[in-house]
């Protein structure tokens, strides 16, 4: 194509790189209506005559006709990306290649939106026109067009994934393969968004990269997909990135959780199974024995969310389990039962006060406040949390705490200025019939209605 005899004034590089046009920037600036309807006709041809003539009839240089933007503040180049005319692409890239970096009031280059729309051929001579021109211009030399970030902080990949199109997802990715591990504002990496969009042949695509090399694996936390798998229950991308990334099990968030924590939060028992075996399968690095930041492993977050289904197979017979989870206390020093008990999880309690694995010391254990299990569910009044420990005849109803109180003398004295009458009654029943004078392991009065 021949190039246009037309003088070029090029702009200031502030105003080719501007970080997104303000909304009262754009006044002034309107797009020539006859310009944008060539665009769209998609003649490369025609365009070159159309935009020869404005410039003639308006008496603009081309810098200022290329100054000009949409209410959007698209440039030409913008528009064109966007409804794909490669031609008219290859026209303005030649005579203007700055625009290539050129942002809109979003702050999207013409990139983002040819990624947005699903170009994949825009997108390819964009990333080409790109590699071919950067060295020419200052103000391109020491960008890469693959990570610039919009106003949501979304890089091209970013809105690539969000489209689904896996042709322009891996047209991006080949060119720079570390932008998969960028987060946005929200937090959110390209491949947690593929996680959470479901694709999984995107997903597959962007594994392909390990974790940066230079960061450990506590420092990548934030784009871990597999954590961004378990919160969204994903089963099948769980097991995907198991299989090709099976490193990403033992992976922290910022609060030191692993996904083995997350599983175990929300209550995802098929997955929790998946994670634990995998665990059980390294006898060396045992995720299920880690702590988070709140010294809380995974099997005291089942206790206390009550998922008693998890909590077996910690106890199960052929599960691998290699420690009685007793012994496994959180930091203020109490068991797994006391978590249940404090928590009012009484499906758990009853499971475990039932498991052979469980016997009086346990029940009885102290924590560093010198509270039993049954101490913990009359402070928190769970009366059918009560009922299953006192009825319980290994339970030791005298033992005290540092305050020197029993179970018992808390629910005596126990006021509650948010609790309704009617279940302070039948907090009171329940304790009254628990705790009656013919239990042999009783050692002090009904309490009295406080």
């Amino acid at each position: 194509m021949d190039q246009l005899r037309i003088d070029v004034d090029f702009p200031s590089p502030d105003a080719a790189s501007q970080v997104g046009l303000l909304h009262k920037e754009i006044v002034g600036k309107a797009m020539i209506y006859k310009l944008s309807e060539a665009v769209e006709e998609g003649d490369g041809a025609n365009f070159v005559k159309v935009l020869k003539q404005q410039c003639e009839e308006n008496k603009l240089r081309l810098s200022d006709v290329f100054d000009k933007v949409t209410l959007a503040g698209h440039s030409l180049l913008h528009v064109a990306a966007d409804m794909g005319q490669k031609s008219i692409v290859q026209v303005l890239c030649d005579l203007f290649p700055l625009l290539l970096i050129r942002r809109n009031v979003r702050g999207d280059t013409p990139l983002h939106v040819a990624a947005r729309s699903k170009k994949y051929e825009t997108v390819k001579l964009i990333l080409s026109q790109y590699a071919t021109k950067k060295s020419t211009y200052d103000e391109m030399k020491d960008k890469k067009i693959a990570r610039e970030t919009n106003e949501c902080g979304n890089t091209p990949l970013h809105e690539a994934v969000y489209s689904g199109d896996v042709d322009v997802v891996k047209e991006i990715f080949d060119q720079d393969k570390a932008v998969a591990y960028c987060l946005n504002k929200s937090k959110r990496s390209p491949l947690c968004l593929a996680v959470v969009n479901g694709n999984e042949q995107i997903l597959e695509l962007l594994l392909q990269i390990p974790l940066p090399a230079d960061q450990p694996l506590s420092q990548c936390r934030r784009s871990s997909p597999l954590h961004t798998a378990v919160q969204h229950k994903k089963k099948v991308m769980i097991q995907a990135i198991i299989e090709i990334r099976p490193e990403l099990v033992y992976l922290r968030d910022e609060d030191g959780n692993t996904p083995l924590h997350y599983a175990a939060d929300i209550g995802y028992v098929d997955e929790f199974r998946i994670l634990l075996k995998k665990s059980l399968q390294n006898k060396l690095d045992q995720t299920a024995l880690e702590r988070n930041k709140k010294g809380r492993l995974p099997v005291h977050l089942a206790c206390k969310r009550g998922c008693v289904e998890m909590v077996k197979e910690f106890f199960e017979p052929g599960s691998g389990w290699p420690i009685n989870p007793y012994v496994l206390l959180n930091q203020k020093g109490q068991n797994i039962l006391h978590i249940a008990a404090k928590n009012g999880r009484d499906n758990v309690v009853e499971y475990l006060l039932g498991n052979c694995n469980t016997d009086d010391l346990h029940i009885n254990q102290k924590d560093y406040d010198g509270n039993t299990s049954l101490h913990l569910a009359s402070k928190n009044l769970f009366p059918q949390v009560i009922k299953l420990i006192t009825e319980d005849n290994r339970t030791d109803l005298n033992l005290t705490n540092e305050d020197g109180l029993t179970a018992g003398d808390i629910s005596k004295t126990f006021k509650h200025p948010m609790l309704r009458r009617r279940e302070l009654d039948f907090f009171h029943e329940v304790i009254k019939k628990s705790w009656s004078p013919c239990k042999s392991h009783v050692a002090f009065s009904t309490p009295t209605t406080a």
